[in-house]
């Protein structure tokens, strides 16, 4: 779906680390104030079931930046991106975009400007600002002595200020004066046309943990109406992945005894909260800038997370190969593109790049990403399942009502209910819908690794069934063996089956065929 100018949309992307969505307002919390990101929700359409690629910052951002699950794009785990994959940032500057990334990087993505937040680099970037006033700082990111949840040094000074202040230059720089500020790097030169529209993804380090807002954002937070960490009186039989991650990331009074740290767990949790309260306020900063430099009209806004955080709910304390809603579901809002409102259609941030190179025109296959302004809209189809993975240690399917985890090489599988039981706490014994979902995992792993059919066994049920999943696969789809002549087509037709099913091999490239698929004439749908 194209966005509604004749001009192309300016895009702004905002990613936060770990930021789970029920500690938005616009997700139905009250005790943390955003009245920045509430403006968002109220300009824009709000995805209620919206997951992440992967419960992990390396895998989720490479699936933004290439449309890719995990399984194909295979950055399984906090590595590089393959440099052989196209990135969104590519394709958008071949329709003419300025692109630039500020803040905490996983990926330089093929940006043209970058500007990283660089925590233990002294030579460049935020620790670098640190150093001028406090010269034996180590690390960008520190607790201060005094108080492990709050941070070392000054609001100013702090990781995230200094990702927000990028994102203003830039858009200072470049909306203002068409050029882009003198620090980070260039890595090619800026479109000559200075009316270039420009896509900026500016990452925040928060609230991933150290958990150390700035002593300035003390009281805003409703500590009264902080939500308790969920606890299980009665533990369940755990997967042996995630009784071993719990084994090793807690200590063993609070193996022994959850309860045992609530008091520190719950200050850890406020400083969390925060840390968002502070991200509203630089989020607010960069709209802001937008409006004062007369691009904010035609600029398309997006908030989202990398993936959630358990925040020591169930005894865990961040993120990781586990199905649960607080690492699992995101919250994504797509703001001033024209639609307002919610949708439940389920989705992910693996979509952010096909609604972008949509809304810019570019219509073409963007891995299995989607455009969400197109599913909210029904321009596009919704789905109706969605995968997420952890390397291989769980793949899991969501739906609209039900998590389903599958724990590779173990013989386990997890079956939520998440409408009944929001908290999980009970697998769900039922073959039949087990069965349902292990063939949709395997539709899903197959689209990841890409479609590999003959053509002549590309029949319209099997075709349906890819389409349903992946709309436009066929622009990435090898071809090879149609039918092969007449003969071949002449008995299907006589079988009383449709004989027509490859003539889409007449618009694409055939890599390989035993005969000559243009000298078949189907008779399907013909006297």
């Amino acid at each position: 779906m194209k966005c509604n100018s004749i001009a192309k949309k300016n895009y702004v992307v905002i990613i936060c680390d770990s930021l789970r969505r029920d500690f938005l307002h616009a997700y139905g919390s009250d005790f943390i104030p955003t009245p920045n990101i509430d403006a968002l929700a109220r300009n824009g359409m709000v995805y209620d079931n919206a997951i992440t690629a992967s419960p992990v910052c390396g895998p989720a951002r490479a699936s933004i930046m290439t449309g890719l699950n995990e399984a194909a794009h295979d950055t399984w785990t906090n590595i590089g991106l393959r440099p052989e994959l196209t990135t969104l940032p590519q394709r958008l500057e071949k329709q003419g975009y300025m692109t630039a990334l500020v803040g905490s990087v996983d990926h330089d993505a093929g940006f043209n400007y970058l500007n990283k937040l660089m925590e233990r680099d002294p030579s460049v970037g935020c620790l670098k600002k640190i150093r001028e006033k406090h010269p034996e700082a180590k690390s960008a990111i520190t607790a201060s002595p005094e108080d492990c949840n709050t941070y070392a040094f000054s609001e100013e000074e702090h990781y995230d200020r200094w990702c927000g202040e990028r994102a203003k230059d830039f858009i200072n720089a470049y909306a203002g004066e068409h050029r882009v500020p003198s620090d980070g790097r260039l890595n090619r030169t800026v479109p000559p046309d200075k009316n270039a529209p420009f896509f900026l993804y500016c990452s925040f380090w928060s609230p991933h943990e150290p958990h150390i807002p700035p002593k300035e954002m003390r009281g805003r937070v409703d500590i009264n109406k902080l939500p308790e960490i969920w606890i299980r009186d009665k533990e369940v039989d755990l997967p042996a992945v995630e009784e071993n991650r719990r084994a090793y990331l807690n200590p063993h009074c609070a193996l022994e005894d959850p309860r045992s740290m609530l008091e520190e767990r719950m200050r850890d949790r406020l400083a969390y909260c925060e840390e968002v309260c502070e991200l509203d306020d630089l989020i607010g900063e960069i709209v802001d800038t937008l409006k004062q430099n007369g691009v904010y009209e035609n600029t398309v806004i997006i908030l989202t997370a990398d993936h959630g955080s358990m925040e020591n709910d169930y005894n865990i304390d961040t993120k990781g190969p586990y199905p649960y809603t607080q690492d699992l579901f995101i919250p994504l809002i797509v703001s001033n593109a024209g639609i307002t409102g919610r949708c439940d259609c389920i989705c992910g941030n693996l979509d952010i790049g096909a609604t972008l190179l949509r809304c810019s025109g570019d219509m073409k296959a963007f891995g299995v990403s989607r455009s969400l302004i197109g599913m909210a809209v029904g321009t596009e189809p919704e789905r109706d399942s969605m995968m997420s993975e952890f390397c291989d240690s769980i793949k899991m399917i969501v739906d609209k009502q039900y998590t389903f985890s599958y724990y590779p090489f173990t013989g386990r599988t997890a079956l939520y209910d998440r409408k009944n039981d929001p908290k999980f706490t009970t697998v769900l014994q039922d073959s039949e819908l087990e069965k349902h979902y292990l063939m949709e995992l395997a539709d899903w792993l197959i689209l990841a690794k890409g479609v590999r059919i003959e053509a002549h066994d590309l029949v319209p049920q099997v075709r349906e069934g890819i389409e349903h999943k992946h709309t436009a696969f066929l622009d990435d789809f090898t071809i090879a063996y149609p039918l092969m002549n007449q003969k071949e087509a002449d008995r299907i037709y006589e079988a009383g089956l449709p004989d027509d099913y490859d003539e889409f091999c007449r618009d694409h490239h055939i890599s390989a065929q035993y005969g000559d698929y243009m000298s078949i004439r189907p008779r399907t749908g013909k006297k």
